[in-house]
Parts: structure tokens; C-alpha cells; sequence
């Protein structure tokens, strides 16, 4: 009985194999002769469904098995080529298959781009889904993006918090100045907007330290790329009120190209809007010279309205920003000038609540203010994943020049001259140094090696003349400084743990002299000040983050010892500062992100405080400083909490905070005869 069964299992095997026919061939171009690999071999049965597909091999060989070809057909096809259809009745294997040159029209697709897609860490958002016909500039559209808040001079915020880097093609053309990008770019050259989350500008840190600070990127469409596009606008017309020609009017060029990007713009105006503040840098940090104008002379404005329904000006900005690509690095140069003439006329009545009787003071104001300012920034970048370097040459010039007429209870004729020249430069390098050592988790440690040069130098001139009461009052303000911080950092990274330790030197010194010839009789005290504050701190920072899957916790723990002096005009000290702060951010998911931080601290005086003799900052105005130097503290406790469901279109946030400081002074006012002066005094 076995035998008549292996008997039978072998004469099935045997029909089965006999039953097989074996479809073989190879696929040639017909005019070269040459063999196509990749052509589509397709059998379809007589009802027109797939019996078997294979793929031609590199020699252009295929071979499939099936049971039958009877009715079958063979299509053979390849882009570029034209379809081969063979009928397999009546024909013998092995075959040869010509195909020729021909075009494969293809069925006509609609793609739809989504409004907002995700990716990872990267939203990006389809303009033209936001766009609407009155749009002048992309900004106008990133208004309406859900989570991008934009301010009228350009800045931009995400998730309520300002962005770290603004790019054009991956490129940071603009630096902190990309108001000029926002409000000069057309929306019709832009194709997305991408948001990139955690953004961390510098690569040599990324894994090491965390931001959660988002930066954007602007994808240009083909049209505005490798090429010089140009754009412009210009309006007019006449006004009753005030009696004139009113005018608006732009020029707007850019190219972006693989090694080279420029944007050039030219821009004017007289309809309430200030340029100056679209070439704002929005990433600068305070000066370190750390210098404000005593002088105050300024128009009057109007509470409560639409500067352009109140001010009247004449603004004007001329722009050209460059980026070189050098190698593995980059070269920006960055020139600005801007003008803003600025005309005022207002009447105030001011009331003093006395215990002695009330005075009321009535004021007639119509001015001038002249204001220009010319910036020049030229710098070198190399940004890798090993090595950080950059150097930032930069430096302002300032000049104000302010007329302002009063009448009224005191009748005047005031005006102040206020330039501010300003040179600086940065220096920073970051070395990275991937460590082959491993600790006791068996984790390989990453290095950090930095240092940071910055040294600056500001001239703040300052005069103010009035003409009252047929004599002329004259403040003279001459105040000049030097700053410069040398640091070094080291840091290592080991298993979501980065330990750093920063240190250095800062260095300063300034020199204030003001003179007022002709004081009114009704102040007492001395109307000069002549003084040198200076300072020498060593300090160092040490911080030490972890990362725990979606929880990062960052401590930080400033200390810094600082001796200052006063050449006499007040008593020499050493102080020892210390402001600890932790932070802590979680997100669950890509939806959800919270955090929370808190400080406290101790932190010197505002320098500039230190003032013993009086200034006049207007026809009626005096300030007096401190004569002496006094510490400050403050803590501080903060939450954020975001959501976003970007396929809805949904962004939400929220943010809260408490602040505390404390200072041993408390400014004041106290009024003599027609003047008023505001001075420190020993009040918490």
C-alpha cells in the first residue's frame, strides 16, 4: 500500500513539471542593440488579469513559470520607452523583446498640498494656503499662520516666544535685522514656511546643549531662486490735515543662489510709519558699555491712537545685506542707513496734587526731531558639527538732532543734539573633541572647548540749549566707556548628562563729565559731575544639564567677585555675587511641551545711577543720581505651557510669572518753583 502512494505522489510531481512552461526572454533597446535592466515583464491572462511580473535583470533578462500561456498575453514596458505587447499562442522561449524610444503618458493627477504638515521637529506651512490677494509682504501672511505672532516692525514670536534664527534657504542672510525679510519679501516668492522646533543654531552643540527656543526658514520657489528678482510699490497722494503730499514707496531686491545671497531694499514714507525699526537687530544683547542718554528732549505723542493716524513724518531706509559662501564657512557684510523726521504740535495741562495748594503747569509744544543712524556689520562664520568660529565686526553711529518750542507757564526754545558713536567686536570659538574614553556606563564622552572675546567703545556726547527768560541754559554731557569680558568654557557630555564650567574676566571703565554753567536760583546743589566708575570681576558659571528621555532639567549656578573704583568720588569696594537658577522642560509628546523655572539673585547697581550733581534733561527737568553704591536682589518663578495639533491648525499658549526685587532707593519728584526734579531716595 506505501508503494502504490510514493508510486502516485511521484506521477502527480511528474505531470505537474510537464504542465509548466517556463517564460523566458531578454529585454533590448532597437537602437542601440544594448540590454535594458528595470523594464516592467507583465503576463496577463485572456481577461486581461496579472498571471505572473518579474523585472528585467542587468543583462536584460527575465523568467517566469506558469501552468499555461493559452490566451495569455506578454506587455514589456519602461519609461522613455513605448510599450511592447506580444501574444504568447504561437511563439518559443527564450524571447528577444525590441523596445523603442517613445514617451508614457501618464493619467492626470491633482495634488493638494496640506495647509500645515509635521515632520519630526518641523512644521512647515503652505503659503499659498494662507495667503489672501491685499498680502504685500510674507509677513502679512505669517500673521495668519496659527502659533507665528508678527509685530509691526517685523519681529517674530512662535508659541509666544521669540525665535532664535531666521533663515532663507538654511541661510542667515539677516541675522537679528530679518524685519527687513519680513516686511520686504513678496509672499508670491515664498513656497513654505517652515518652523523648526528646538532649534539649535550652532551644530557643534547640538546633543550637548538643549534649546527650546524655534527658529524659521523660508523655502523660496523655483522662480525666486538663481536669479535677481525685483519687486516694488509706489502710492501718493494729497492731505487736508495736515495741508501736504502724502507719499509710500519701496524697492525691493534679492538673490539667493547656492554660494551667494543678497537683499537689497530701498524704502520711504510720510504716512506715520517708522523704518528705522525694521533694521532693528532683534537678537542683540545690551551693550555692554552699558551707556543711556541724560538728556531727554522728545516730541509729544498722542495716547490711545494709531501712530499713523497721528504722527507725522518723513521716514527713509536704505538696505544691503551680503552672504559669501567660503568653503566651509561664510562672510556676511551688512550696511544700513536710515532717516526719520519726525514734526509735533500738542497742548498739555499738567496738575501737581501739593499739600500746600495745587500747581498747574500749561504747555504749547511744537517740534522737530532729525534722527539718523548709520550701521555697518561684517562677519565670519564657520558652523560644523566639530568646530564653531565667529567673528562679528560691528559698529553705529547715531546722531539726533531735536528742536522743540514751548509756551505757555514757561516759555521756551529748546534744542539738543544727541549722537552716540559705538564700535565693537566679538570673537567666539567652540572645538568639539568626540572622547574615545568611556566611563562606568560604558557611555563615550563628548568635549566642549570654548572661548569668547568681546570688547567695546561708546561716545556719548550730549547738549542741550535753552532759551528762557532772555538767558540760555547749557548741559554739556560728555560720557565715554570701555568694556571687555575674556572667557573660556569646558564642558562633557556622558549619557544625557552635560557638565560645564565657565570663567573669565570683565573689565570696565568710564568717565562722565556734565557741566551747567547758568543753574536756576530755585535748585540748590552742585550742577557738576565729574566721575570715573570703573570695575575688575573674575567670575565663573558652572551648569550641569540632564536629559531623561523628555524631561530636561538645566542648574545653573553664576559666582562672581567684583572690586570697583571710583577715583575718590566715592569709597572703593569688593562685592561677591551669587544667582542660582533651575529650569525644567517636558514634552510628553510632540503635541504637549511644559516648563518651569526659577532664580534668585544678587546683582550690582545700574552704574549710571551714580550721579551726585544734577543734569538737566529738559527746559523744566532735572535728575539726580545716588552718591553712593548699593546692591539689588530678586527672585523669580515662571511656568509655559504649549499645545499644538497642527492638522487642525490648532497652537496654543500659555505663560505665567512672578517677579520680586527689592532696592534700597525709590525714584522721586519733588517740584521747585517752575522746575521738577527727579532723584533717588532712601525709601525700599
Amino acid at each position: 500500500m506505501n508503494r502504490v502512494i510514493t508510486y502516485l505522489v511521484f506521477l502527480l510531481v511528474a505531470v505537474s513539471a510537464v504542465a509548466q512552461v517556463n517564460v523566458s526572454g531578454t529585454v533590448v533597446d532597437k537602437e542601440s542593440n544594448e540590454p535594458l535592466a528595470g523594464a516592467s515583464v507583465i503576463v496577463k491572462g485572456a481577461d486581461g488579469k496579472i498571471k505572473k511580473y518579474a523585472t528585467s535583470k542587468g543583462d536584460g533578462g527575465f523568467a517566469m513559470s506558469l501552468p499555461s500561456v493559452t490566451g495569455c498575453r506578454l506587455e514589456v514596458s519602461m519609461m522613455s520607452f513605448a510599450k511592447k505587447t506580444i501574444p504568447l499562442d504561437s511563439v518559443s522561449f527564450p524571447l528577444t523583446v525590441f523596445l523603442e524610444p517613445g514617451t508614457t503618458l501618464l493619467k492626470e493627477v491633482t495634488v493638494k498640498a496640506d495647509r500645515i504638515r509635521e515632520q519630526g521637529d518641523t512644521i512647515s506651512y503652505n503659503v499659498g494656503s494662507f495667503a489672501q490677494a491685499q498680502d504685500r509682504s510674507i509677513g502679512d501672511v505669517l500673521k495668519r499662520m496659527p502659533g507665528i505672532d508678527v509685530d509691526n516692525n517685523g519681529k517674530i514670536q512662535y508659541q509666544g516666544e521669540d525665535i532664535n534664527k531666521f533663515y532663507i534657504e538654511g541661510s542667515d542672510l539677516l541675522g537679528g535685522k530679518y524685519g527687513i525679510a519680513t516686511n520686504g519679501i513678496s509672499h508670491e516668492d515664498v513656497g513654505a514656511v517652515e518652523v523648526m522646533e528646538n532649534h539649535q543654531p550652532m551644530q557643534v552643540l547640538s546633543g550637548i546643549s538643549f534649546s527650546d527656543k524655534a527658529a524659521i526658514n523660508l523655502k523660496l520657489k523655483n522662480k525666486a531662486k538663481a536669479t535677481w528678482s525685483f519687486h516694488g510699490d509706489a502710492g501718493g497722494g494729497y492731505s487736508w490735515q495736515p495741508d501736504g503730499a502724502i507719499w509710500d514707496g519701496e524697492l525691493f531686491a534679492m538673490a539667493v543662489m547656492p554660494n551667494f545671497q543678497n537683499i537689497t531694499t530701498f524704502k520711504t514714507n510720510n504716512i506715520g510709519e517708522d523704518l528705522s525699526a525694521q533694521a532693528t537687530d532683534f537678537f542683540a544683547s545690551r551693550r555692554g558699555t552699558d551707556l543711556s542718554r541724560y538728556v531727554g528732549v522728545s516730541l509729544p505723542s498722542v495716547p490711545n491712537l494709531s501712530r499713523k493716524r497721528t504722527l507725522f513724518n518723513r521716514s527713509a531706509l536704505v538696505s544691503t545685506n551680503a552672504l559669501w559662501k567660503l568653503g566651509r564657512g561664510e562672510f556676511k557684510a551688512q550696511l544700513d542707513y536710515s532717516f526719520n523726521r519726525v514734526t509735533a504740535d500738542a497742548a498739555n495741562i499738567t496738575t501737581y496734587f501739593l499739600n500746600d495748594g495745587n500747581r498747574v503747569v500749561t504747555e504749547n509744544r511744537n517740534g522737530v526731531d532729525r534722527s539718523h543712524s548709520l550701521s555697518g556689520k561684517f562677519i565670519y562664520e564657520l558652523n560644523q558639527k566639530t568646530a564653531f568660529i565667529n567673528n562679528t565686526l560691528k559698529t553705529n553711529i547715531d546722531w539726533d538732532d531735536v528742536r522743540l518750542g514751548v509756551t505757555g507757564s514757561l516759555p521756551n526754545d529748546q534744542t539738543a543734539s544727541l549722537p552716540d558713536y559705538y564700535v565693537g567686536n566679538d570673537f567666539k570659538i567652540i572645538k568639539r573633541f568626540n572622547g574615545s574614553s568611556r566611563n562606568a556606563l560604558g557611555s563615550a564622552k563628548n568635549h566642549l572647548v570654548t572661548f569668547i572675546s568681546k570688547n567695546e567703545w561708546e561716545s556719548l556726547p550730549q547738549t542741550l540749549s535753552v532759551s528762557i527768560n532772555d538767558g540760555v541754559l547749557r548741559q554739556q554731557v560728555k560720557d565715554h566707556a570701555f568694556y571687555t569680558n575674556e572667557s573660556a568654557a569646558y564642558a562633557f557630555s556622558v549619557k544625557g548628562i552635560t557638565i560645564s564650567l565657565e570663567g573669565g574676566v570683565k573689565g570696565y571703565f568710564r568717565t562722565l563729565n556734565t557741566e551747567l554753567p547758568d543753574m536756576p536760583e530755585e535748585i540748590p546743589g552742585e550742577t557738576t559731575n565729574v566721575l570715573n566708575t570703573n570695575y575688575f570681576t573674575v567670575y565663573a558659571t558652572p551648569k550641569f544639564e540632564y536629559w531623561a528621555k523628555r524631561v530636561k532639567f538645566l542648574l545653573s549656578a553664576p559666582v562672581s567677585f567684583a572690586h570697583y573704583t571710583f577715583d575718590k568720588a566715592l569709597a572703593n569696594r569688593s562685592e561677591v555675587y551669587f544667582s542660582p537658577s533651575l529650569s525644567m522642560n517636558w514634552k510628553p509628546n510632540n503635541r504637549f511641551d511644559m516648563s518651569l523655572s526659577g532664580g534668585t539673585g544678587r546683582s550690582p547697581m545700574d552704574l549710571n545711577m551714580i550721579q551726585p550733581g544734577y543734569v538737566m534733561t529738559n527746559y523744566r527737568s532735572f535728575r539726580r543720581g545716588v552718591d553712593d553704591f548699593y546692591n539689588s536682589t530678586s527672585q523669580n518663578v515662571s511656568a509655559n505651557v504649549s499645545y499644538k495639533h497642527t492638522r487642525r491648525g490648532l497652537f496654543a499658549n500659555a505663560f505665567v510669572m512672578q517677579s520680586w526685587s527689592h532696592n534700597p532707593y525709590t525714584l522721586a519728584q519733588q517740584l521747585y518753583g517752575d522746575y521738577v526734579v527727579y532723584l533717588h531716595i532712601s525709601e525700599k
